[in-house]
């Protein structure tokens, strides 16, 4: 009963790309959080660099 549960598990490769995915996941994550919570500031900055620049 509990082989075929098992067995994708032992699966190398699978688990490789399941790990691959989550961690990925977690980046994509935390890089929306950031901008969420600072998007003010990168604008703020951006836009003070663009005036900077045609000035």
């Amino acid at each position: 009963m509990f082989k075929n549960i098992i067995a994708p598990i032992k699966n190398n490769k699978g688990q490789q790309t399941i790990e691959f995915v989550l961690l990925l996941g977690v980046i994509v994550s935390a890089v929306l959080l950031f901008f969420s919570l600072f998007h003010k500031e990168l604008a703020g900055g951006f836009f003070t660099i663009v005036g900077y620049v045609l000035t």
